[in-house]
């Protein structure tokens, strides 16, 4: 791959010991030896048509097999893994605290559902108690290390802040080799020769703590970490900087690797300016889609960005100021840890003190003359491009390299808005289907009590109401069939919507004189009233609806019909028939534990009919009351997205537990419903084109 084969006889010259050669400069032409014999074209090198592909992606966490997937995919060449990669082997689940083995199995992907659920239940036993090391896999890396598992590609990583560093010393050690696995460290860069680039890899592993900076923690060398978590000291900062000016070559292009995202971390950011990284790719966020950024893109002005750089600089200052009294007698008798902390010291004294004035990367304060002040460095402000990943799970980012040029490929699977495209209004509610001749037959779920569930009426009979934000009223389209919900609590009536409940009122009366029944014909005709079904959601194929039911019941169903994206309706004749086949269906096919709802799973609910009424999918009107989840029967005001049920999705404000105080990260971005990090939306809390978990 655009790499030349050794040749003993006359090895490479040295590229460190040349003079600098400007990109695109012709390189001088030796004569060569008399009697030598040319090559021809294609001898001593390996030709490669078409671009290199670099796959990018962070957090598999333990699911090594699906690397192989993922090159397959992107059709990559080597990959780059940010982080939480899964550092776990057989003696890994002795080690892992009770707090962090818990956040490790939530988020998982080899823990079975039925486990994970299991753990989630607040039970005040260890759980390493209630399980057997059987259930509880952390990682298929014990897999690779025998060879059972293979990497098709070679795979570049950091490690993350969910790691065993006792696997990690052993790596470091050579007890633990893995073809095709290579670990981007403080001490160990690497050099890619693709697609007419040089690609410097420089990585620094685990979470960055301030408070974590100056702790080695259980780690017997230079390795940070221990009961299962990970994080970066400043030494591994100082040996970083080591590392990064003994390979310099103006040539290369230096990727900067890490698993916090120096877009949040102002220490981080600094020291990608020291290594002069060309890119930053980070993981650590979570988000469902990837970002590509420069700071002129997401800062105002060149002091907003100091600003940034300053508060890290204040932070790191309170703790250096606490522990420089051990930190250096500790240090005096080692010459070599002198000079790491030396360098990792550096880099702090050159970001700003305040936000005003001078250079962004040690520039003088302000009110200082123009000649002390400075030229303004704004190089890597506007030059050094960052790259947030999505976990594995969600998303990737592909470098496509060809020519010199690296181009970007980021693909994403995104927030699911499907349940946007029928919302039914607020504090009405559908009523039952009932065949005619039958009485109601209450459903299996949780009950409603009569009361707080008035019977829905057709828009046509309620007088109309102005619109709260004065926009003009789609012209009526043919409407769509609008997606069942749960029953629910009926919302208060608002004052301005007497007429409304008149309208109640009168059907009522109607009901209690015997005309409830009667025609009405001035509302138009829903034809989902005469549907006696179950609903079926995260249902694929009508094989796999037939499939929940017995043969008894499976018999019984007359029609299935396709109601949403991946939504079914099973058709029954009777009531009778349609709730004696959801008796017999099993619990956990009829009802979810919340904030537990799995999308892959089907779900089933007696199928409710939306009221007779045209929909409107546009307009501004009441949008923060009609979107987003439901808890309780709450209505929540405010963006909420679909979470999703797969891991990582806007976690909750405990995201990063056990990881030394980055827990409370999140708290403020709650209200965004799965739009920050670590919201407090929940993996679950995302409104959902079907029934919600009751």
């Amino acid at each position: 791959m655009d790499q030349f084969a050794k040749d003993s006889a006359e090895p490479r010259p040295n590229p460190y010991n040349q003079g600098y050669l400007a990109n695109g400069a012709v390189p001088h032409q030796t004569v060569p030896v008399p009697g030598a014999t040319p090559l021809l074209p294609n001898q001593g090198r390996v030709i490669q048509s078409g671009p290199i592909r670099v796959l990018c992606i962070a957090d598999v966490r333990g699911n090594l097999r699906s690397l192989n997937d993922l090159a397959k995919s992107a059709r990559a060449d080597y990959i780059i893994h940010t982080g939480d990669f899964g550092f776990y082997d057989e003696t890994s689940l002795e080690r892992i605290a009770d707090k962090t083995l818990k956040h490790v199995a939530q988020y998982s992907p080899l823990i079975t559902e039925v486990t994970k659920k299991a753990i989630a239940q607040g039970v005040s036993a260890p759980v390493k108690t209630r399980f057997h090391p059987s259930e509880l896999p952390l990682s298929e890396l014990p897999l690779l290390i025998s060879g059972e598992i293979k990497l098709d590609v070679p795979v570049y990583t950091v490690w993350g802040a969910c790691e065993d560093v006792r696997v990690l010393e052993k790596f470091r050690s050579k007890e633990y080799k893995v073809p095709n696995l290579f670990i981007i460290d403080e001490a160990q860069s690497m050099l890619l020769e693709v697609g007419g680039v040089k690609l410097r890899l420089l990585g620094l592993g685990g979470a960055v703590v301030m408070h974590k900076l100056f702790d080695n923690g259980e780690g017997r060398t230079t390795i940070a970490g221990g009961q299962g978590t990970m994080w970066t000291t400043l030494l591994q900062m100082g040996e970083l900087v080591d590392t990064a000016n003994r390979v310099y070559d103006p040539t290369e292009t230096r990727i900067f690797i890490t698993h916090a995202s120096p877009a949040r971390e102002g220490i981080l950011n600094q020291l990608s300016v020291t290594l002069k990284a060309d890119f930053s790719v980070s993981a650590g966020l979570h988000f469902r889609y990837g970002s590509s950024y420069n700071e002129f893109s997401v800062n105002p002005t060149l002091d907003h960005y100091r600003g940034k750089l300053a508060a890290s600089k204040a932070s790191f200052n309170d703790v250096w100021e606490t522990v420089k009294g051990e930190v250096e007698p500790a240090i005096s008798q080692v010459e070599a840890q002198q000079t790491l902390l030396k360098n990792a010291l550096a880099v702090v004294e050159k970001m700003p003190t305040t936000a005003a004035g001078g250079n962004p990367f040690g520039g003088a304060a302000a009110g200082q003359s123009a000649q002390a002040l400075g030229q303004v460095d704004e190089s890597a402000f506007k030059n050094m491009w960052n790259f947030n990943l999505a976990d594995a799970a969600f998303g990737w980012l592909v470098l496509e390299i060809q020519d010199g040029r690296i181009g970007t490929e980021m693909r994403a699977q995104g927030f699911n808005f499907s349940h946007r495209g029928a919302k039914q209004q607020p504090g009405v509610q559908p009523a039952p289907p009932v065949a005619a001749g039958t009485s109601p037959v209450a459903p299996s779920g949780p009950s409603v009590p009569p009361a707080a569930a008035p019977a829905a009426q057709p828009r046509a009979a309620v007088p109309a109401q102005p619109s709260r934000s004065n926009a003009p009223t789609p012209a009526p389209a043919q409407a769509k069939p609008a997606t069942p919900q749960p029953p629910q609590a009926a919302s208060p009536a608002p004052k301005e919507d007497k007429p409304a409940a008149a309208a109640t009122a009168a059907s009522a009366a109607a009901a209690a004189n015997g005309t409830a029944n009667a025609p009405d014909s001035s509302a138009p005709k829903n034809p989902a009233d005469n549907i006696i079904g179950l609903f079926i959601m995260n249902a694929q194929s009508d094989d796999q609806v037939r499939d929940l039911f017995g043969e008894e019941d499976k018999a019984k169903i007359i029609k299935i019909d396709r109601w949403g994206a991946n939504n079914k309706v099973a058709q029954f004749k009777t009531t009778e028939e349609r709730d004696a086949a959801l008796e017999r269906l099993p619990d956990d096919v009829k009802n979810r534990a919340p904030g537990q709802e799995d999308r892959s799973k089907p779900l089933v609910k007696i199928f409710a009919p939306p009221p007779s009424r045209h929909i409107s999918r546009g307009g501004a009107g009441n949008w923060g009351s009609s979107r987003g989840g439901r808890d309780g029967g709450a209505q929540q005001s405010g963006y909420r997205s679909a979470g999703g049920g797969g891991a990582s999705d806007s976690e909750g404000a405990g995201r990063r537990g056990g990881r030394g105080g980055r827990g409370g990260r999140g708290g403020d971005r709650g209200g965004r419903g799965g739009r920050g990090p670590r919201g407090g939306g929940g993996k679950g809390d995302g409104a959902s084109p079907a029934p919600a978990a009751e």
